[in-house]
């Protein structure tokens, strides 16, 4: 569904970078929706937010299930692309820590 939207959005599909910034920008999201206010003060509501995303154990993404770490180091499986003999990108396997 994302490849879907993003390519009919922006007429290609799109990279691991375009679906793991997708994700990163998901974990901003659920961390700011966590937060009891939003408070105007940049200083506060900045460290308001590093905080939040600190308490993220677990987050469902379009790349995958990740869970973090207690220093907040992301744990999830790599997924392994090959060329095929037509020249193309295909799946070949995943791989899990």
């Amino acid at each position: 569904a994302f490849i879907d939207r993003y390519n009919k959005k922006y007429g290609y599909v799109p990279d691991d970078v375009g679906a793991l910034t997708w994700d990163a920008l998901g974990i901003v999201q659920a961390a700011i929706q966590s937060m009891d206010k939003i408070t105007g003060n940049i200083e506060k509501d900045r460290q308001s937010v590093r905080d939040a995303m600190a308490k993220i154990k677990e987050f469902n993404g379009i790349t995958g299930k990740m869970t973090f770490t207690e220093n907040g180091d992301p744990i999830k499986c790599a997924v392994i692309v090959r060329i095929s003999d037509k020249g193309e990108y295909e799946f070949f396997k995943s791989v899990c820590p």
